[in-house]
């Protein structure tokens, strides 16, 4: 429209005045059929829009807006666009927004009109006209539907990793109860004859090797509910400025002995002048352990190879790799490895990896596995970089 106005104009600069007025007003009358198209369709949307000027005052509102959220000034006149809303929190996030100079951002709030809850997302856009002329537009969409289906979906997920996760405890359960069911029913049955040994020290000796086995079996049921109940139900992690490459020294240290009895050569290429990150020492220590335990269990197969453990840096984030030179992972199981339970070990849990999943999530880190059958795998983990943080918060308490 705006380049067939310009032509138009061009246009008329030799026409007389009296045709010059006729075009105007052509013109005139297009540009008001648009304008009320445009507003028909605004109005038409399922969507609530409102638009203000550089003052930040309301120049439109669609009419699917003005019932959503109930104006609060009927008329629009000098009406600050923060002030179309009775719901304090949605009208200080659209002023603060604003007056912050966002370009863009959004927030979803619980909304009440009538006694009934909605979900509205609410979204501050900054507009700019070519002639450096600013303003903003206000959408509000209703999306409890979708937050319902979002809620669903995660309580559905989250049940579901329930009864996968039991499945597993009830699994790992069976296989020690069932020995120590048959070491009962031995020593019942010794008890019950005991002349078939030659003396009383035979019988005894007998009765303690099976105690002893019971006793074993005990302590492996008491570390599944452990393991068990540090899944589901973590301890807090307590997280202090720490030196990540000091913490990878301390812990490899004591397992190099344990390495190279199996013939498993342990390279460190740690960056240097990484910057403290808000860690959990113990946690990231428990993190290494698990992987490079992992690890070894998958070159001993090979008989021996290379570790390594790496650190290095960008603007956004510290990244800590632990890489092996074994058997690797399936394609199939990659995608499986975090789960609780999961194991393609013989004597394996199915706990580890699912503790170091939850440990770096728990401290905003995220962690990834590459791998390839025959040539070794890679754990990738990002840790966030933490120094505005630290010094915005050593400034606050100045």
């Amino acid at each position: 429209m705006r380049n067939f106005v310009t032509a138009a104009l061009r246009r008329t600069q030799n026409l007389a005045p009296e045709e010059k007025v006729v075009i105007y007003e052509d013109l005139l009358r297009n540009i008001a059929e648009d304008d009320d198209m445009m507003i028909k369709v605004l109005d038409a949307l399922p969507t609530g829009v409102a638009v203000s000027d550089q003052d930040h005052k309301v120049v439109f509102l669609n009419r699917y807006l003005a019932n959503l959220v109930r104006l609060r000034k009927p008329e629009l006149s000098d009406t600050m666009i923060w002030d179309i809303v009775s719901h304090k929190e949605i009208s200080d996030f659209i002023r603060t927004t604003i007056q912050d100079g966002v370009k863009r951002t959004s927030h979803i709030f619980d909304y009440t009109i009538d006694k009934k809850n909605f979900a509205l997302e609410v979204t501050v856009s900054m507009l700019q006209h070519s002639s450096g002329r600013t303003g903003h537009i206000i959408s509000i969409a209703n999306v409890t539907e979708r937050e319902k289906e979002k809620r669903e979906k995660k309580r559905d997920e989250s049940f579901a990793s329930l009864t996968a996760l039991t499945a597993g405890v009830a699994h790992e359960l069976k296989n020690p109860l069932g020995s120590m069911s048959i070491y009962l029913q031995l020593m019942e049955r010794q008890l019950l004859k005991p002349e078939a040994f030659d003396d009383v020290n035979s019988c005894r000796e007998s009765l303690i090797s099976k105690i002893k086995v019971l006793k074993s079996e005990v302590e492996r049921l008491n570390g599944i509910v452990v393991d068990f109940l540090s899944t589901v139900r973590p301890r807090n992690a307590n997280l202090q400025e720490e030196d990540l490459n000091q913490i990878i020294r301390d812990a490899v240290e004591i397992m190099i002995p344990d390495l190279e009895q199996h013939n498993i050569n342990l390279k460190l290429e740690l960056e240097e002048n990484l910057p403290y990150l808000m860690l959990d020492r113990g946690f990231i220590r428990q993190v290494l352990t698990n992987l490079i335990s992992n690890a070894k269990d998958a070159m001993k197969e090979l008989g021996g190879g290379v570790l390594t453990v790496s650190t290095e840096k960008n603007s956004d984030f510290v990244i800590l790799s632990v890489a092996d030179t074994g058997t690797g992972i399936k394609p199939e199981n990659l995608t499986k490895i975090f789960d609780p339970y999961f194991t393609t070990k013989k004597s394996g849990t199915g706990i580890g990896l699912t503790l170091v999943y939850k440990i770096i999530r728990g401290m905003g880190g995220d962690i990834t596995v590459s791998s390839r059958q025959g040539t070794g795998t890679t754990f990738r983990i990002t840790l966030p970089r933490m120094e505005k943080e630290i010094k915005q918060i050593e400034w606050e308490t100045k």
